[in-house]
C-alpha cells in the first residue's frame, strides 16, 4: 500500500472539526445543524483519499546514474609538407 491514509484521515478530521468551529465562531453555522457533524467526517474522509493519491516522501527506487561525459577530440595532425 502506498501513501498514509492514517495520517490523511487525522489531518482531515482535525481541518473539518476547526472548520465547523470556526464557521460556528462567526455565526454561519448554528450548533443544531447537523452539517458541524458531517463536516469533519467528509473531511476526514477526503484526507484518507489525499492520502491515498499523493503520498509524502522520497520515492523508493534511485534514480538512474548519468552517463559520463563525451571524450574530448583527438589533437589535429601537423601539416605533412614540412613548411
Amino acid at each position: 500500500m502506498r501513501g498514509h491514509p492514517v495520517r490523511g484521515a487525522i489531518a482531515g478530521l482535525f481541518f473539518g472539526l476547526f472548520l465547523g468551529l470556526e464557521l460556528m465562531m462567526f455565526k454561519v453555522l448554528t450548533l443544531g445543524r447537523t452539517s458541524t457533524v458531517f463536516l469533519p467526517l467528509l473531511f476526514m474522509v477526503l484526507g484518507i483519499v489525499i492520502g491515498l493519491w499523493a503520498p509524502l516522501g522520497r520515492r523508493r527506487t534511485a534514480a538512474a546514474p548519468l552517463p559520463p561525459p563525451p571524450a574530448p577530440p583527438p589533437p589535429a595532425a601537423p601539416p605533412a609538407d614540412g613548411g
